[in-house]
């Protein structure tokens, strides 16, 4: 919903089971936009999200811990709160005892958004740095998407407001970044970022459209240039909230969902090169609910992955709750010799 929000929209094979699903959060908060990573100090699953005003859609940032593989879960406690507007958390740990959120941040005009940093010891309490600087002289940056190579870099992917979507890197934890305001693409929302560190290679996704929205792709090996052709990756239909993540593999698997009527389910599509992509895959097909936002979190499997996404009732009723399924399948088993395209 955070998108749907900021650029005024509304919010056959391996169907997930019901039996499967697990609750993460629960009750009637608007609980919505999960970020989730597997703890290396103590081997917690830690999941931060926004939970919304249903009457002003304004947020706070939430966190839930699971010590026990995900089976059961610790009462949100909010991290960031405050009167302003704080939304779309991402979470990452740069190493032991060191953990770090970014998340948007501004008031009722879309010219004060910025991009803000916290910063942890533990995964629980959390510590506001203010406003990153990606060298723009007014506000408008949201939506941030970050994620850390393996030599400690980050890279971010944010949406700017009327403008587009770009990329930052950090070479410091994101304390600073560099102010290129590198553009992905123009006139598109929600970018999301993906590396294989194998071969260099960038993969981002992103959307376009005001009402029934298209879901492109770009590659690159040069993180400043997207200047390569976009590939259509879901011309039809109406298409939100993807998110790319590399497998352990190398593959690249790409989570979005898909509007089925009034409401939305979550599909995947895997690809060894982020041009040629296997046919889709159904992750859920709930006539009688929402599916959004779908966040995944990597293991050893190259098969599957845990899944967290908001689940809402297509009714309207601001009641989205945070769900995690254990084992996503991304590729179907007549592909698991790895020849697949």
């Amino acid at each position: 919903m955070a998108e749907r929000f900021f650029v005024g929209l509304i919010g056959l094979a391996f169907a997930s089971a019901a039996a499967a699903l697990e609750p993460v959060t629960s009750g009637p908060a608007l609980d919505y936009q999960a970020s989730v990573i597997h703890s290396t100090d103590d081997g917690a699953r830690i999941v931060a999200f926004e939970r919304l005003d249903p009457t002003t859609l304004y947020g706070d940032l939430l966190i839930t811990r699971s010590s026990d593989g995900g089976a059961s879960w610790s009462k949100p406690a909010a991290i960031i709160a405050s009167a302003a507007n704080e939304r779309h958390p991402a979470l990452l740990q740069l190493g032991p005892s060191s953990y770090v959120l970014f998340y948007l941040k501004g008031e009722n005009s879309s010219t004060s958004f910025r991009i803000w940093r916290a910063s942890s010891s533990d995964g629980i309490a959390f510590t506001e740095q203010g406003a990153i600087d990606l060298g723009w002289s007014s506000g408008g940056e949201i939506n941030p998407h970050v994620i850390r190579h393996a030599d400690g870099r980050l890279t971010m992917s944010y949406q700017r407001l009327g403008s587009g979507s770009y990329v930052a890197e950090s070479d410091d934890g994101g304390v600073t970044w560099d102010t290129s305001r590198t553009l992905i693409a123009s006139a598109s929302q929600l970018p999301r970022i993906a590396y294989r560190e194998s071969d260099g290679l960038y993969l981002a996704s992103y959307q376009v459209g005001s009402s029934a929205l298209a879901m492109y792709v770009k590659t690159t090996t040069d993180v400043h240039d997207w200047s390569a052709p976009a590939q259509d990756f879901a011309p039809s239909g109406n298409n939100h909230d993807s998110l790319p993540v590399v497998m352990p593999d190398g593959a690249f698997a790409l989570f979005w969902i898909r509007a089925d009527g009034n409401q939305f389910d979550i599909a995947v599509r895997r690809s060894l090169d982020g041009r040629v992509w296997q046919p889709a895959l159904s992750v859920t097909d709930t006539p009688a609910a929402d599916d959004v936002e779908p966040h995944p979190l990597l293991g050893a499997s190259a098969d599957t992955v845990e899944l967290y996404w908001g689940r809402g009732a297509t009714s309207g009723a601001s009641d989205y709750d945070i769900v995690r399924e254990a084992a996503v399948r991304v590729r179907e088993t007549v592909f698991a010799d790895g020849f697949d395209a």
